[in-house]
């Protein structure tokens, strides 16, 4: 569990610069699968943390929650 948590915990930092980030960016520097990126991204963006392009796999940190 723990490190499931300190991924996610990762994949909140990589986007706290408020750029857009690749699924395949991300995947890469956390070393998970991207499906299991994605999965993520997805979980985020259906909640309104972050606002996901599914078309281009891409994953931004939306400013009122930049300060998670």
């Amino acid at each position: 569990m723990a490190i499931a948590e300190n991924r996610m915990n990762a994949i909140l930092r990589i986007l706290e610069d408020q750029n857009p980030h690749s699924v395949s960016e991300i995947a890469s520097r956390i070393k998970m699968s991207e499906e299991k990126v994605e999965l993520f991204l997805r979980f985020l963006a259906k909640y309104e943390f972050i606002t996901y392009d599914e078309e281009r796999k891409t994953a931004i940190i939306r400013a009122d929650s930049s300060s998670l």
